[in-house]
């Protein structure tokens, strides 16, 4: 009976180590929630504008943005840019401070984007899976966010 119940004990407070660890793991987990700006994107950006919200998802723990839809569909992930840059030697690269995120693969136009965190300007540029026009092929977002 003692041996069950020291075995029970024991399982319970694994079971409880590894919920904790797991919080605490995804506190340095944070969402933005980006709304689109009404002036015209710079001249310099090119694509088809996003006018929709907008949620970038940041881990600070394994470097991985994700671009969300209101849905909360993946529109685009450093994981991909990850795995295409790879193909050409590329790499990249993810930056977390007090005043910017910034993220994309280096010496390459691929997935970008910048957030101040200040004043909560973002500005990010992504390539969709399923473009069917040099319009829909690269996407460009400009707006502000907040953190959710």
């Amino acid at each position: 009976m003692t041996s069950k119940f020291l075995r029970l004990a024991c399982g319970v407070v694994a079971l409880i180590a590894v919920l904790g660890m797991s919080s605490t793991a995804s506190a340095n987990t944070f969402t933005l929630v980006c709304q689109p700006a009404a002036a015209a994107a710079p001249p310099q950006w090119f694509g088809g504008p996003w006018s929709r919200a907008l949620k970038v998802r940041v881990d600070t723990d394994a470097m991985v943005i994700e671009l969300l839809d209101q849905d909360e569909n993946v529109l685009a992930t450093t994981l991909r840019a990850s795995h295409l840059a790879g193909l050409g030697g590329y790499q990249v690269d993810v930056k977390v401070n007090d005043s910017a995120i910034n993220w994309g693969v280096v010496r390459m136009w691929g997935t970008s984007g910048y957030v101040d965190r200040k004043t909560g300007q973002v500005d990010v540029l992504w390539a969709t899976p399923s473009g069917f026009s040099p319009d829909t092929l690269i996407r460009q977002f400009h707006g502000t966010c907040r953190e959710r």
